[in-house]
């Protein structure tokens, strides 16, 4: 496949993807899923006219992509059809006279636009959809690969093994960027004070008796170290309630890294992985790579 087309397939995905987010939002908002829906299946339909090689001189409706493809493929045919058509409806209707479809409608639509895609994408591209994705557009190598092998342990059923690279590949994202803009002072401009670690060389100068004022001190840390995080992540520019998402779905493990390198992994409670929240987090943290790269910058090191 035509490394531009296998980019488009992945900005195709990704669309549809945001389309399923929003159709689990709550009524009104939900109804925004079916622009998604329709723009991802359109932009698929026109691309494979053009890996098909079909052109036809005028501009298309939108159903006459079926006939027009079905017309040069020679076994199978395009499936979904009346499904697709319902959408097309549904879609005018909200587009041009206000008309909001049901939930039923909007979840009816999500499988349907999803079985079009999971049906059409081998006969048109001979690839799978489930095997498209943005990950490579990943400038970061660290993030990328543990990016890609959380997908891969998910496919062979390795869950804890996946959760465990999605939080690796978000982790790798942050440090590696915060790392490559150390100005000449070697402190980044994403600092926002040392970490403070449950003031444990001052433990030892309490006594037993002083357990409410330990206590009091590890409320302390650990309110400091959460808004540390929180004002890093803003200024990042990364969604602070996808990420608060994503720190759900992997919170059954619990990952840490050594200044040496070494990764400690454990877990707690029930590790739970459905392929909606792989394919959130991954779209988290390609979204956030692309939201750095997007406004890139160097420091000048005198």
């Amino acid at each position: 496949m035509e490394p531009t087309h296998l980019q488009r397939l992945a900005f195709i995905k990704y669309l549809f993807s945001m389309g399923v987010n929003q159709s689990h939002q709550p009524e009104p908002l939900c109804c925004a899923s079916i622009l998604s829906f329709h723009d991802s299946v359109e932009l698929f339909l026109r691309l494979s006219l053009e890996k098909l090689n079909i052109s036809t001189g005028k501009e298309l409706s939108f159903m006459e992509h079926f006939e027009i493809i079905d017309n040069r493929l020679k076994v199978a045919k395009l499936s979904q059809k009346e499904s697709i058509r319902r959408l097309d409806k549904a879609r005018g209707n909200l587009k041009h006279l206000g008309v909001m479809p049901s939930r039923l409608d909007i979840e009816d639509f999500r499988v349907n636009t999803s079985a079009f895609f999971s049906e059409n994408c081998p006969i048109i591209f001979q690839i799978e959809f489930g095997e498209i994705s943005l990950i490579n557009s990943i400038a970061l190598e660290r993030p990328r690969e543990s990016l890609k092998q959380a997908k891969t342990e998910f496919d062979k059923g390795l869950i804890f093994e996946s959760i465990q690279n999605l939080i690796l590949s978000f982790t790798y994202l942050i440090t590696d960027y915060e790392e490559s803009k150390k100005s000449k002072f070697e402190r980044s401009p994403f600092f926002f004070g040392d970490t403070v670690r449950s003031f444990d060389r001052f433990h030892s100068a309490f006594s037993a008796e002083h357990k409410k004022l330990r206590d009091f001190a590890d409320k302390v840390s650990e309110s400091i170290g959460a808004i540390q995080t929180a004002i890093k992540i803003l200024s990042f520019g990364i969604d602070y309630k996808k990420y608060v998402r994503f720190n759900s779905i992997v919170s059954s493990v619990n990952v840490s890294i050594s200044e040496s390198g070494h990764v400690v992994s454990y877990k707690h409670g029930e590790v739970k992985l459905s392929k909606e929240d792989l394919d959130f987090c991954i779209n988290f943290i390609v979204e956030s790579a692309l939201k750095l790269q997007e406004f890139d910058f160097e420091l000048e090191k005198q």
